[in-house]
């Protein structure tokens, strides 16, 4: 019975993995059913000593008991029972820290995951391309809300690409794979898809990654570096003066950003019609100022801002300044943040243990870095999901032999 379990279990693993590009649904239902199989499989012992003794999952737990003790202080708790809700998505992390996969299947889950993300990078492309039309038209399960993408929606769909092109790119330069190529013609093909389609994040983090690598390999390996940077600059180059998507984005976001320094401090509803982000994130900042240490308590920024900010812009009950940080730190105050931070602290200190520590934490990096774009660590989101699969991945893989 027990190795049944097991096999189940790798099963499961291995099938998120190829899910997660294609399905937030079908992602979920895996999620839970890996939580039965960890709890029937009758290891509780054994993982409550692995939690009492991994500071990052300690660090989770005090987060989570620090959003229920948020709802004792301040007015507005409209959005608290959401909020606590998404938050306790994170007790997903310490059933996949606490479980212990085998070598090969954390290998097929990374090899299914780079696959499915190229399936869903080509379909988004030949979207995009107007060569096919969108999925829903000949698969209606699938949301009509993705058109400009293939499964996911545009912003996830670019931050997977982005962070599959690390993944190749380790591989790839470490010597990692037998087929080198795949890998070359797989980043070529997310590259593509990244900067052909909307999502600004997603090609953000990618030149953030390869500039990163550029600078890593400047002395380890020059050909290496010269290569990144070679390709990262055709990359830009023809995004900018090939795609209208791309450089009207450009454009977009330096009008916003000159029409935010007019416009600061103005009252005029009439005409405050800037990015939501722009003009959202220096008004959370002053109200922050207000009350830095706790916060204004547990579901309370759409409720506030809803009754007090007069803009251009609808703010709901369960609206969020699109940046995790300063979200935490409204809500739950400093203290609350510099929870948030250890969680990260002690993930790239477990991971700079390994070998490969360079590659590994660029993950949560990364993750840290999407962050400052939305909320992606507290939902029920592909991205949590992706998050939580790949850590799992790279602070137990051991990257010794080539596949």
């Amino acid at each position: 019975m027990k190795n049944t379990i097991e096999k189940l279990y790798s099963i499961l693993f291995i099938l998120l993995g190829l899910s997660i590009p294609l399905s937030i649904a079908a992602s979920n239902i895996l999620v839970g059913l890996i939580i039965i199989c960890s709890i029937t499989e009758g290891n509780l012992i054994r993982q409550w000593k692995e939690i009492k003794t991994t500071k990052w999952i300690i660090s989770i737990l005090f987060l989570l008991v620090f959003y229920c003790l948020g709802i004792m202080w301040g007015n507005n708790h409209e959005n608290a029972i959401s909020i606590l809700q998404k938050s306790s998505f994170l007790l997903v992390f310490i059933v996949f820290a606490t479980s212990k996969f085998n070598q090969s299947t954390l290998k097929w889950g990374t090899l299914l995951f780079i696959f499915s993300t190229l399936v869903s990078a080509i379909l988004a492309i030949l979207i995009n391309q107007e060569i096919i039309l969108p999925l829903h038209n000949y698969i209606p399960i699938i949301s009509s809300k993705n058109t400009i993408s293939a499964f996911n929606p545009y912003n996830y769909h670019n931050i997977l690409l982005a962070f599959s092109s690390l993944i190749c790119l380790f591989l790839f330069l470490e010597k990692k794979v037998q087929y080198r190529w795949i890998l070359l013609m797989c980043i070529a093909i997310y590259s593509f898809s990244i900067f052909t389609e909307s999502g600004r994040a997603g090609q953000l983090v990618f030149i953030l990654f390869l500039g990163i690598y550029s600078i890593y390999y400047f002395r380890k390996n020059i050909r290496y570096s010269i290569g990144i940077i070679s390709f990262l600059i055709v990359c830009i180059y023809s995004a900018y003066h090939f795609s209208d998507k791309f450089k009207f984005r450009i454009k977009e976001a330096k009008i916003k950003i000159q029409n935010e320094i007019i416009q600061t401090d103005s009252q005029d509803t009439e005409k405050e019609q800037n990015d939501f982000r722009i003009s959202t994130i220096p008004k959370t900042i002053n109200y922050i100022k207000k009350k830095p240490i706790l916060g204004y308590g547990t579901g309370s920024f759409g409720t506030i801002f809803k009754k007090e900010i007069k803009s251009g812009h609808e703010y709901l009950i369960d609206s969020t300044p699109h940046n995790t940080y300063l979200y935490v730190w409204f809500e739950v105050g400093i203290l609350g943040l510099i929870i948030l931070l250890n969680i990260f602290y002690f993930q790239i200190k477990s991971l700079s243990k390994l070998k490969y520590n360079f590659h590994r934490i660029l993950l949560p990096i990364g993750f840290m870095i999407i962050m400052l774009f939305d909320s992606y660590l507290l939902s029920f989101g592909i991205l949590t999901i992706f998050y939580i699969y790949f850590f799992t991945i790279y602070n137990n893989y051991k990257v010794d032999k080539t596949t």
